[in-house]
């Protein structure tokens, strides 16, 4: 009996311990990644962010061994999706491909949002940049930048644009335009890109910054009309389109960005496994054809380096904002 009741305190004692041990190793993860992620593109499918998502996507699947889920939500310039990330555990598993709206101009057009991008997503990578064509109908008495300022000025607030929605890019792009140019512009939004196009198109509207692959095949059939390159440098794919700047508008620059961010508080670790993939995924001569026929040009980097993007943009777009005296509807 005195043996029995010696020893038992030691037998409990090492059960509890084996079992402490095998909850422990149970709820130990195991490599990131070892489950399946969900990519969260907050825009229309079919669009530029959507397309270079399910590229990205498939890539990393092939790399990790673990499917990656592309989840479009899109609408309301892309709050939808944002909100979505920003309440998403920070765990790696959820991200996002970020646009210039949600990383940068919504934060001043929307006066209530769920989420701060720059309090509650941590940049992970920048994938792409992009410039846009800036376009008009044929049938306009103007065939250059200096002509079609000279010509909104002599007719204000008769020449109408589209755009896919307010607070976009191409919104954006062409408000910067009208406040350097000291012009007067009247917006009408859309409800995506390709409505907005076939308008412009069709003659309904005079003017639309567009994107390079669907405005080009418009030029080249003489339906539409080039003017200029928003970006700081011409396009590969129509060299002889020059840039805004160079023709007419000295200054003017736009270019949009497409990236990954994750919720805040990610593991350090894990993001920055994340990027070195990604910068590797851009480098691929197949992704780089995909990148090319969407009119973008690869640009990577650091989490650092998409990080300062973020805040500078957020500053210069919430200027043009507030001078534009801008509100989303």
């Amino acid at each position: 009996m005195f043996q029995a009741v010696r020893w038992q305190p030691v037998l409990l004692s090492s059960c509890f311990l084996s079992m402490v041990t095998a909850f422990a190793n149970a709820q130990t993860p195991g490599p990131y990644p070892n489950r399946a992620l969900r990519l969260i593109v907050p825009t229309a499918p079919g669009g530029a962010a959507d397309t270079l998502a399910r590229v990205v996507a498939q890539k990393l699947t092939d790399s990790w061994a673990q499917q990656v889920v592309v989840d479009a939500r899109a609408g309301a310039n892309g709050n939808i999706g944002a909100e979505l990330l920003a309440k998403s555990e920070p765990d790696g598993y959820t991200l996002m491909m970020g646009t210039i709206g949600v990383l940068a101009i919504n934060k001043s057009l929307y006066e209530k949002m769920g989420y701060d991008q720059l309090r509650d997503f941590a940049a992970v990578g920048q994938l792409v940049t992009f410039s846009l064509l800036l376009v008009a109908t044929p049938n306009q008495p103007f065939t250059t930048i200096p002509e079609l300022i000279a010509h909104a000025k002599a007719n204000p607030g008769k020449l109408n644009y589209g755009s896919p929605g307010t607070g976009g890019s191409p919104h954006m792009a062409m408000e910067l335009f009208a406040r350097m140019a000291d012009i007067k512009l009247v917006h009408v939004p859309y409800k995506g890109s390709a409505a907005a196009t076939t308008d412009v198109v069709g003659g309904q509207l005079q003017l639309i910054f567009g994107d390079p692959p669907a405005a080009l095949g418009h030029v080249r059939s003489g339906r539409l009309r080039a003017l200029g390159i928003s970006g700081p440098s011409r396009l590969r794919a129509a060299p002889d389109i020059p840039t805004i700047s160079e023709a007419g508008l000295p200054g003017f620059a736009v270019t949009s960005y497409l990236g990954i961010v994750a919720p805040a508080r990610t593991p350090a670790g894990i993001i920055t496994r994340i990027n070195a993939d990604l910068n590797r995924i851009a480098a691929q001569p197949d992704t780089l054809t995909r990148i090319d026929a969407m009119g973008a040009q690869p640009k990577t980097g650091t989490p650092e380096e998409f990080g300062a993007l973020i805040r500078n943009e957020t500053a210069r777009w919430a200027k043009v904002v507030a001078e534009a005296g801008l509100k989303a509807q």
